[in-house]
């Protein structure tokens, strides 16, 4: 493992601005992201949810929409906090997805893992958390995690690539500009500092982020590896796989190099 990448991780997922960051993104991450959660509204309804790194808490409006019985997760103290002042009828724990302690076996219809969370740990903790999965899902419900695709485009991104969020107003448009260059040598020089720390395997690799200004080491994996995890961990059945930039479902040799992650729905054996 990275010697940083748990350490900078929750450093960076603890200040003020990452919470912000998070707070800024509402509703779905993607296309993909809302084809998943359409595909598991019946399964979720009414039924036991495990929600895992909740954040601020984006997703629980979407399935408190459909369940009361719904439990979430986060392993940062500062965003747990933020879900219970938000919403104080809810429960949220301090929690690893690494080990689930005190969370029963094979209780839940629906395991969710949004957001690539499931990439913010090295390649064998993310083995222990595709192993809680199975042992917190019941034998008939569905586990599902976006994951970060090492043949697409984040996976690609250099600092030094022009990066700019749309805008439909041309002054909006220009201090977007102007801030994203301000930037480039700071995240150029963490982005070096970062790369350090890389390392690979067959059909994966862990490489830097450019969320939060290149301030997060990320897990990237191929759809045959995730799929080739997937059957180590028992969570093999029925999977369905659908790609991030239009929310199409893909199988192994499609072309994915334009999606930026990969949703999975899977069922346990």
């Amino acid at each position: 493992m990275p010697i940083e990448q748990d350490t900078l991780n929750r450093s960076t997922w603890s200040t003020r601005s990452s919470r912000r960051w998070l707070d800024s993104v509402g509703g779905f991450t993607d296309p993909g992201e809302r084809v998943v959660l359409e595909l598991l509204r019946d399964r979720i309804r009414d039924a036991p949810v495990l929600d895992l790194g909740v954040g601020t808490g984006r997703t629980i409006p979407l399935f408190r929409a459909l369940t009361s019985d719904y439990r979430g997760v986060d392993y940062l103290p500062s965003m747990v906090e933020a879900c219970r002042r938000r919403y104080q009828s809810v429960r949220v724990d301090v929690g690893d997805a690494r080990d689930l302690d005190g969370v029963p076996s094979r209780h839940f219809a629906v395991v969710y893992f949004s957001f690539n969370g499931i990439d913010a740990v090295d390649h064998e903790g993310r083995a222990r958390v595709l192993d809680e999965m199975r042992r917190v899902v019941r034998d008939d419900g569905v586990v599902s995690f976006s994951t970060l695709n090492l043949r697409g485009p984040a996976y690609r991104e250099r600092p030094w690539s022009w990066r700019v969020a749309p805008a439909r107003h041309p002054a909006l448009r220009a201090i977007r500009a102007a801030r994203a260059l301000s930037m480039m040598p700071i995240e150029t020089v963490r982005w070096s500092r970062l790369r350090t720390q890389s390392v690979s395997g067959d059909g994966w690799a862990i490489a830097p982020l450019s969320a939060h200004g290149y301030g997060v080491l990320a897990h990237f994996t191929t759809l045959e590896r995730q799929l080739a995890d997937l059957e180590e961990a028992r969570l093999d059945r029925d999977v369905v796989v659908i790609e991030s930039d239009r929310g199409e479902q893909v199988r192994p040799g499609d072309d994915t190099s334009n999606a930026a992650w990969l949703h999975f729905i899977a069922r346990p054996r």
